[in-house]
């Protein structure tokens, strides 16, 4: 493992390039001895970890029958009048 020595002014900057760095996959830790702080670095296992799981609104079927009683007799016609456009 190789560590490296980076100077930075202040204490503010130091803690956000430590934290900024620690997201890197290749950074085992990053330490800043005069504060006593170290930033681990962030693990991802795999990039399914980084996906949110889809939300369960609702169930399709609840809208099936949704025109059965609108005595439509020609789906041609019907999707045509859909989407035709008023001038």
């Amino acid at each position: 493992m190789i560590t490296l020595k980076v100077n930075i002014e202040n204490e503010v900057d130091a803690k956000i390039f430590a934290e900024m760095i620690a997201n890197f996959t290749f950074v085992k830790s990053v330490e800043i001895p005069q504060l006593t702080k170290t930033y681990s670095a962030f693990q991802i296992i795999t990039d399914e970890l980084l996906l949110l799981p889809p939300k369960k609104i609702g169930n399709p079927s609840d809208y099936c029958g949704i025109w059965l009683n609108k005595g439509i007799t020609d789906i041609k016609q019907f999707r045509n009048s859909l989407w035709q456009r008023n001038k």
